[in-house]
């Protein structure tokens, strides 16, 4: 089965990267630490823009990409941070063809 990459760009509502940030650490890092599935998972400030981040994933598997979207945990992390962000994420779909380090 081929890897599948989710390139995930968004901007918090101003001032509200951290929040943002913490929620992410409080309710999705641990979910991510434990799933197999989602191989690595990187957590990026934008180094000019201090309300934009990125989170870069890799999942074993695009049905893995599927299933962890479809849980109920990330519906009520989605609804914890719609108001800290300044509209809707950009969403990138890839497939990894190679990686060193990981």
């Amino acid at each position: 089965m081929t890897k599948a990459a989710m390139i995930i760009k968004s901007r918090a509502a101003e001032g509200r990267r951290g929040d943002l940030e913490a929620l992410y650490q409080k309710h999705l890092a641990p979910r991510a630490a434990a799933n197999p599935d989602q191989e690595v998972v990187v957590w990026c400030d934008d180094a000019h823009d201090p309300d934009v981040f990125y989170l870069f994933e890799i999942y074993s598997s695009e049905r893995a990409i599927a299933a962890n979207a479809q849980t109920p945990w990330f519906g009520e992390y989605m609804a914890a941070a719609g108001p800290m962000l300044a509209g809707s994420p950009e969403v990138t779909m890839a497939k990894p063809r190679w990686t060193t380090g990981i």
